[in-house]
Parts: C-alpha cells; sequence; structure tokens
C-alpha cells in the first residue's frame, strides 16, 4: 500500500470517529436522561392548569425538546426547536390569551353599560311587569 492510500484510509474513518462523539453506555444513559426529561416536561405542560403559568411550561419544553435534539446531534434541528418552540411560540399564546382577555373584558363592561342604560329607560317593549 502507497502512503497516498493510507493516508486516504486513514481520513476516511476519522470522520466515522467523529460522528459518534460519545460511544457506549454513557450515550446511552445521556440519551435516556434527556427522554426522562422531556417526558417529565410533558407531563408538567399537560398537568398545568393556568394558561399563563403553562406557557412558561411549555416554553422549558422546548427547551428541554432543542436539549434532546442536541444529544441526538442535530444542531440544525435544535436551533429551530430553540427558537420556534422556546420563544416563538410561548410569545404567541401569551399574546392571544392578553388579546382575548381584553376582548373578553370590554365586551362584558359594554353589555353592562347597555343593561344599565336600558334598564334606566324603561325599554321592556311596553310590558308591565306582574
Amino acid at each position: 500500500m502507497t502512503a497516498t492510500a493510507t493516508a486516504l484510509s486513514n481520513a476516511s474513518a476519522a470522520p466515522a470517529a467523529a460522528l459518534d462523539a460519545l460511544p457506549g453506555p454513557l450515550a446511552d444513559a445521556l440519551i435516556a436522561a434527556a427522554l426522562g426529561l422531556v417526558a417529565l416536561m410533558a407531563t408538567a405542560v399537560v398537568l398545568t392548569r393556568d394558561t399563563v403559568r403553562q406557557a412558561i411550561v411549555l416554553s422549558g419544553y422546548g427547551m428541554v425538546l432543542g436539549l434532546l435534539f442536541l444529544i441526538l446531534q442535530a444542531p440544525d434541528v435544535a436551533m429551530s426547536q430553540i427558537g420556534v418552540g422556546t420563544v416563538l411560540l410561548p410569545l404567541l399564546v401569551v399574546l392571544a390569551l392578553h388579546a382575548t382577555r381584553r376582548y373578553r373584558h370590554t365586551t362584558a363592561a359594554e353589555s353592562r353599560t347597555a343593561r344599565s342604560k336600558s334598564g334606566r329607560k324603561g325599554a321592556g317593549g311596553g310590558r308591565t311587569p306582574r
């Protein structure tokens, strides 16, 4: 074998070793711990009753999923997950909750005002109460 062929065979073996950064039982334990943490956070999201707190826990769940993807050596998916699942989605949920609460508050106040005004003017269709 020539020196060039030996160098080429060693160079092709190096990326294969680099792909498996954590070989053996350490990698399996790390993946199992990350999966357990993902399951725990998913359960916490489901069991949280307050919607704003649920959005905050959802943000933590997105971070843990991003960590799992990083451990599984998918950094592009991890970055997308952290950007969307940790920041964007909980922000949209909180903003939607704020908008619906504000809308509900204004419509309730308007309906109370309309009822009180209609009660004062005697708008009952001309009927007298029995």
